[in-house]
């Protein structure tokens, strides 16, 4: 079986586009496929584009099809199924910031925050209901984590550190 050679034929507006699509391109995969689209437009046949992007070559005849449909927004990436969003970026940022502040200043007990009050803080600020992870894994994205306050005994007293040693040795 021979190299299968199927062109893409560019219009100069197109060559024109396809080239700022692969320079600025809103995501890394969708500049792959702005190439796949180049190369072939280059005379590259459809298996050597595949290894020069490494990828199956089924994927670049996927592309070929999406170009031809949709021009440049078949090589945008579609949207990803899944559940929403449980808060928006407005609300995440919010429950950021109010782990500055201390529980108490927003009606809550404790001295420190912890991902179970933060997820109590969410729930009657904004009634939704977040699991202690899911708050953990928020604060974690926006490069936040909690780890438990470590505690140290000290005193004002100036012989406090030879009393110290005398009881711990």
């Amino acid at each position: 079986m021979g190299k299968c050679r199927v062109f893409m034929r560019l219009t100069p507006a197109e060559a024109a586009a396809v080239r700022a699509f692969i320079r600025k391109p809103p995501s890394g995969p969708a500049r792959l496929r702005a190439q796949a689209i180049w190369f072939s437009s280059q005379g590259h046949p459809v298996k050597e584009i595949a290894k020069l992007l490494s990828v199956a070559e089924r994927s670049v005849w996927n592309w070929f099809d999406a170009w031809r449909r949709q021009g440049l927004n078949g090589l945008r990436d579609k949207p990803i199924p899944g559940r929403p969003a449980s808060l928006s970026p407005q609300q995440q940022a919010q429950l950021v910031a109010i782990t500055r502040q201390p529980p108490a200043s927003v009606g809550m007990s404790g001295y420190t925050w912890n991902c179970r009050l933060l997820s109590e803080w969410v729930g009657k600020t904004f009634h939704v209901t977040l699991t202690d992870e899911w708050v953990r894994q928020i604060l974690l994205k926006h490069g936040l984590r909690f780890r438990r306050p470590k505690l140290v005994l000290t005193s004002p007293d100036p012989a406090y550190a030879q009393k110290k040693r005398r009881l711990t040795g």
